[in-house]
């Protein structure tokens, strides 16, 4: 079974040192490529603005060694955790199937979450001394969405290559659900960006992720990214070997490499991304222990616990990091409700609640970067708060 591209290993890092891999690998060394646009590299002052990545292509079955040997021409910079080495792994949507037609109205539950947050946001966000924008990274958004706000598209469907003057589109209504959710909840002062991630069957890559990441980190400069992309997923068809298996896409170390740039910038990029859902392993601090933007959302139930079908985060200090918030009740529960009037639940929809309640702690610390060993307990305050504000 194969759950990575066939035949690549991927370096991503520093474009001065992936400029000095020099030959004799085992493959096709391709060109040192900017992770992020080429007219955003004038930013010189962002971290990301500086990185790129590099595809060894090899003959399938020598992924592993051409990785181990593109390894060992980055030590230094992989010692350090400034760069990344890894297969290129294939990251199905946590939406297996399209659901254009769905309801955007929020049951009961739901609403009683939203609420509380609109009203702690609007207390908090009128008095923060700088614009507030938030980023989705998604599977696009409908046409025929109609937002509260204006709201910016981006296209990462190519690969991760931004395309700026393609029509809004998203092909499973994933994204324009999560979006929904966030633009009921944050105050109209807060700008929303969208970008389409690559929805095609095994589309999805972590190269593909990391770029769109990258980018609109640093062209949209949000203060939140919403990732309610599911990094590890129930199982994937390889389309080369036409198998059925599990695939560990959080194994890749290639999109925490970025999340870690992006925390080094002078305003660093909070990123809340799904713990993922029953049936998955959830994503885990082991690969990301040293890093303090990151949050990883779990779902809960109507009466505040955490659900069955939700994973939650493993590793160091996990509970530094993890934020739970209302993600639909278990089906099975009687009187159950979703986070939708149709019933729609999932760790994916409890993550825009931890967005939104972000923004409410950056305003609360004023854009300081000090309190990051305490993000995941003081949102989760938040979050607490915010439902006292409705009961």
């Amino acid at each position: 079974m194969c759950d990575f591209v066939p035949g690549q290993a991927v370096a991503v890092g520093p474009i001065d040192a992936l400029r000095e891999i020099g030959d004799g690998l085992p493959g096709q060394l391709g060109p040192v490529t900017p992770l992020i646009h080429p007219d955003l590299i004038r930013n010189g002052d962002h971290p990301l603005s500086k990185a790129g990545f590099v595809v060894l292509k090899t003959e399938p079955g020598l992924e592993v060694h051409a990785v181990s040997r593109l390894s060992a021409r980055l030590g230094g910079a992989l010692q350090h955790n400034a760069a990344a080495v890894d297969l290129n792994h294939i990251l199905p949507l946590s939406s297996p199937l399209a659901t254009r037609s769905a309801a955007l109205q929020l049951s009961r539950s739901g609403l009683f979450e939203a609420r509380g947050l609109q009203r702690l946001l609007r207390d908090l966000v009128p008095g923060f001394p700088s614009p507030l924008r938030v980023a989705v990274l998604d599977s696009g958004l409908l046409p025929t969405y109609s937002a509260y706000r204006d709201v910016r598209y981006l296209d990462y469907s190519h690969e991760g290559g931004v395309r700026l003057d393609t029509a809004a589109e998203d092909p499973r209504g994933h994204g324009t659900r999560v979006t929904s959710i966030l633009d009921q909840v944050l105050p109209p002062d807060v700008a929303l960006s969208v970008g389409r991630l690559p929805t095609d069957e095994n589309a999805l890559t972590a190269l593909s992720i990391a770029r769109a990441l990258g980018d609109i980190i640093v062209r949209e400069e949000p203060a939140v990214v919403n990732l309610s992309v599911s990094i590890r997923n129930d199982f994937v068809r390889c389309p080369w070997c036409q198998k059925t298996g599990a695939t560990p896409t959080f194994f890749s170390s290639l999109l925490p490499t970025v999340i870690r740039m992006a925390s080094l910038s002078k305003v660093p990029t909070k990123v809340v991304m799904a713990a993922g859902n029953s049936g998955q392993i959830a994503n885990s601090r082991w690969l990301t222990d040293d890093i303090d933007n990151l949050l990883l959302a779990y779902a809960e139930n109507a009466q505040r616990e955490p659900t069955d079908y939700s994973c939650r985060t493993s590793g160091p200090l996990w509970d530094l990091y993890s934020v739970g918030a209302f993600g639909g009740d278990d089906p099975d529960q009687p009187n159950a409700q979703g986070v939708f009037t149709d019933g729609s639940h999932g760790t994916s929809f409890a993550a825009p609640f931890v967005t939104a309640a972000a923004i409410g702690a950056l305003c609360i610390n004023e854009g300081r970067n000090d309190t990051n060993n305490r993000i995941g307990p003081l949102i989760s305050q938040l979050i607490r708060l915010a439902r006292d504000r409705v009961t």
